[in-house]
């Protein structure tokens, strides 16, 4: 019995037209080392969430009772905070690259399929995260349109609706324990009492506690978003520009 001929391969929902010079790219690669990253980062943030804990913990103890905490305590919590510290933040860097990369890519496949939907250049994607006080709010704005634009259409040939509450929460999420974490390690470097160090640990543990909060919905954001993006990609190229 012979075999059936074989035709040739389907083509790939990204080999769209060009539109003003630009192509769909596969955000799916990303995703996946983003999840991996995230979960890393998560696994960190649990550590600091329990070197917060510990730290606050023995300056409770040391304003109770001076004479109940030893040297070598005082001085494994200071060693395993900073540790913690340097782990978390290299990890931090390393995904905020990747994400940074993904984010741009994501936005310029949302200006493929949604020409003229956002007013700000694609470099943004980028840049916006590095300018002060404005990547606070620029970023989102940046993710916002980017989630409307690559919206899928439905069965119908409209477009289905995906509410922002995901990307509401992660960015919320995010900036919280941004400040959280920016005030937190900078009144634990200028504490000069057990005190006011318990106070900062206590800032660092809420901020830690959203860090951990922000990478999980961070993980939900990039796969819905690149899911998103694989579906609309499948449906051909934007039909007008918005």
């Amino acid at each position: 019995m012979s075999a059936a001929p074989v035709g040739p391969p389907a083509p790939s929902p990204y080999a769209a037209p060009d539109v003003k010079g630009l192509r769909l790219r596969a955000p799916t690669g990303l995703a996946v080392a983003l999840t991996v990253l995230f979960t890393l980062v998560i696994g960190f943030g649990v550590y600091a969430v329990y070197a917060d804990w510990n730290l606050r913990a023995l300056m409770e103890r040391l304003l109770a009772d001076p004479a109940a905490v030893s040297d070598d305590e005082l001085y494994r919590s200071e060693r395993l905070t900073g540790l913690v510290g340097t782990i978390q933040g290299n990890a931090l860097i390393v995904t905020g690259i990747v994400f940074v990369v993904w984010f741009h890519r994501v936005r310029t496949n949302a200006e493929v399929f949604a020409p003229g939907a956002e007013k700000l250049g694609r470099g943004w994607a980028i840049g916006a995260w590095f300018v002060p006080l404005a990547n606070l709010w620029l970023p989102y704005r940046i993710a916002v349109t980017t989630w409307g634009s690559s919206t899928p259409f439905a069965a119908g040939g409209g477009y289905r609706r995906f509410p922002l509450t995901l990307v509401n929460l992660w960015w919320g999420a995010f900036v919280l324990a941004r400040l959280l974490g920016w005030y937190g390690g900078m009144s634990y470097g200028r504490a000069e009492s057990a005190g006011a160090v318990r106070d900062a640990a206590t800032t660092m543990l809420v901020g830690d506690g959203l860090e951990l909060v922000a990478a999980v919905l961070a993980v939900f954001f990039v796969r819905k978003l690149t899911a998103m993006q694989h579906a609309r990609a499948g449906q051909g190229p934007a039909v007008a520009a918005v």
